[in-house]
């Protein structure tokens, strides 16, 4: 409401409960379609992790606030767009900010398979079950890092995009530029990159830019490991760092962010230290920004050099759609008990529009 030209309040889809998960668009000129690159932010993919929507938002308005008065946040703004998701896991961020029993649940509310819950269904499990939101994207589903298991905490889900909270944010990324995206969460002190899994291939042909980027972006994070999952953390399959790459070939990261250190502060700190990690300042956070990780990330995205970009003329006021269909491939997995392992492939469908601007440069 304050900043109309600026923010543009979407809803990405629907969470398993019917709960609507809202993003917002930040840009110049934010509702006129101008395809612009774009620089994905989420949070609370996992639900216990409540300091990554507090991230997430701070970014957004620390953007509108600087907008006009610093020339970071104005040509960012001016040149990209930021796509911000505070919390993509809405039931169980619900249930893990309301419910003593379930204030570390990690999944969402998928009790048993192919069923929807009510809410006193969901509250009634144990805090374990539900399915884990990055193992269920489409790229290397069902691979190593992840479990069949309904209790386990990295429960893969019972096909790929099986949860409607994923298949919210395929309907974004597959609608919008996204060049580079940072997954939020806590609290494990790392900032992650592809390959995330054993059995996925190095991403040769981008190694030196997406390898270069992320010591870029470390430089915010100084002694924190950074690497590829497999190198400095465990190893995870159909996350959202796969779903970047190998469906649009965008620069995806997961930082670890640490604003909790021991025991019961470890997912749920005090606010003031998740705002002094944000800021990278005080005893334990100076030099630890992940407001500086966020503005080098969105400068990122919007630099040519490190993304494909379709240049052009056309009448102005017209509206390209750019379509393009294709499968990606899960894990070889067993897809039901006593069968042989097999990969399967499952189709995307990315189509985003444009209007081509009053000089019909776009």
């Amino acid at each position: 409401t304050e900043n109309p030209t600026k923010v543009k309040l979407f809803t990405a889809g629907q969470s398993l409960l019917g709960k609507p998960i809202y993003g917002v668009e930040v840009s110049h000129d934010v509702h006129q379609n101008s395809g612009k690159p774009v620089f994905l932010l989420t949070g609370a993919t996992h639900a216990r992790e409540w300091p990554t929507p507090e991230f997430t938002l701070e970014f957004v308005y620390d953007l509108l606030m600087h907008d006009g008065e610093d020339p970071e946040a104005t040509n960012l703004l001016e040149k990209g767009k930021l796509i911000a998701i505070p919390v993509v896991n809405v039931d169980g961020y619900d249930l893990s900010r309301s419910v003593p029993a379930h204030e570390q649940k990690r999944k969402n509310c998928r009790v048993n398979p192919g069923e929807v819950p009510t809410l006193a269904e969901c509250q009634a499990a144990n805090q374990n079950r539900g399915v884990d939101l990055n193992r269920n994207y489409l790229p290397f589903w069902g691979g190593p890092g992840s479990s069949t298991s309904p209790t386990a905490s990295n429960t893969r889900g019972e096909a790929p995009g099986s949860e409607p909270e994923i298949q919210a944010m395929l309907s974004v990324l597959n609608a919008n530029h996204v060049t580079v995206a940072i997954n939020n969460h806590t609290p494990d002190r790392r900032l992650l990159r592809a390959p995330s899994s054993s059995n996925e291939p190095d991403v040769v042909a981008d190694e030196d830019a997406y390898q270069g980027l992320l010591e870029r972006l470390s430089r915010n994070l100084p002694d924190w490991p950074a690497g590829p999952w497999t190198d400095v953390y465990y190893e995870a399959s159909s996350t959202a760092e796969q779903q970047a790459y190998y469906a649009y070939g965008a620069f995806g990261f997961t930082p670890e962010a640490t604003p909790g250190f021991s025991g019961s502060q470890t997912y749920h700190p005090p606010y003031e230290n998740v705002i002094n990690n944000y800021l990278g300042i005080g005893e334990r956070y100076e030099g630890h920004t992940m407001r500086g990780l966020y503005y080098d990330a969105f400068k990122a995205a919007t630099e040519p050099e490190l993304h494909s970009v379709i240049k052009g003329t056309a009448a102005p006021g017209a509206t390209l759609t750019l379509t393009k269909e294709y499968t990606l491939d899960s894990s070889l997995t067993t897809w039901q008990t006593g069968e042989p392992q097999e990969i399967r492939s499952f189709p995307n469908a990315i189509r985003t529009t444009l209007t081509v601007p009053p000089d019909g440069q776009f």
